[in-house]
């Protein structure tokens, strides 16, 4: 595995911006992954930084025992939406520079068959709004414990230290949060009338005793049934913490590369097969 910060200055952001960035290159996992990589744009939370990722949930090893290349930007309590007055583009960074650049520096895969986006929380809304915006690029989504209706997490959880003047600052007012494309229900919904064969993979982990966005997710997913939009989910339990975020990396990175869960869960340090 390699670890690589990478330092550019960002056209999309008007600023110079740090990625962190996983390669699987060492054969860790007992199999040899060749360039280019597939790899996972990883975004995350609210309030937390790509440091935050790397050092509490395992993805260095998921790189590894995986075969992916794992990007991790920060998000910078954006959700991942452009505000062009700003000059703070993130939703345009994450799913067309960010791709472009690291791409054009790294030997990444160039196919859409072998590109994808993730993330957590408010992460997870911006790989499920993006994924579907940029899904000329993107083949998959994945979203964990993802904020599926901004709109409630930021104007109804004032205990979380959420309050309206966030939500208006960063969407507007909530008639125009509903009518656009910020409304993941609306968005796939109308998306999938019209380029339904477009839509990316859909893979959703949410634990049952998350008060913070279970419900949402619940409506989300009712709006993709509504809509005949398939999807995968795993439940179980688990609130919004990093325990189950833990838990649910394998069946995350399995559905990214297409490896069946619990098949490639631990390194395997040249043993001979009938150790392994």
């Amino acid at each position: 595995m390699a670890f690589l910060k990478l330092q550019y200055k960002s056209a999309a952001l008007m600023r110079g911006i740090t990625v962190n960035i996983y390669l699987p290159s060492d054969a860790m996992s007992g199999e040899v992954t060749e360039p280019p990589y597939r790899t996972v744009y990883f975004l995350p939370g609210y309030s937390a930084d790509s440091t935050e990722i790397m050092t509490y949930l395992g993805m260095r090893r998921e790189c590894e025992l995986k075969g992916i290349a794992i990007v991790i930007p920060d998000g910078c309590n954006s959700f991942y939406v452009d505000h062009e007055k700003r000059g703070t583009c993130f939703s345009t960074f994450v799913g067309k520079e960010l791709v472009e650049t690291t791409r054009k520096f790294l030997p990444l895969s160039h196919r859409r068959e072998d590109t994808y986006i993730g993330g957590i929380s408010m992460g997870g809304y911006g790989a499920l709004y993006n994924g579907l915006r940029f899904r000329d690029t993107f083949s998959k989504i994945a979203a964990l414990s993802p904020s599926a209706d901004c709109c409630d997490l930021l104007c109804g959880h004032a205990d979380a230290g959420f309050q309206e003047e966030i939500f208006a600052n960063t969407f507007g007012s909530r008639e125009a949060y509903y009518e656009g494309d910020t409304n993941l229900v609306k968005f796939y919904q109308e998306t999938a009338a019209k380029e339904r064969e477009m839509i990316p993979e859909l893979f959703i982990a949410c634990g049952v005793q998350d008060g913070l966005v279970y419900p949402a997710v619940e409506k989300f997913m009712k709006g993709l049934d509504d809509g005949c939009i398939p999807y995968i989910y795993r439940g179980g339990n688990g609130s919004h913490e990093l325990d189950y975020w833990e838990r649910m990396l394998d069946p995350t990175f399995s559905f990214l590369t297409g490896i069946k869960e619990g098949t490639k869960d631990r390194l395997v340090l040249n043993l001979p097969e009938n150790e392994r």
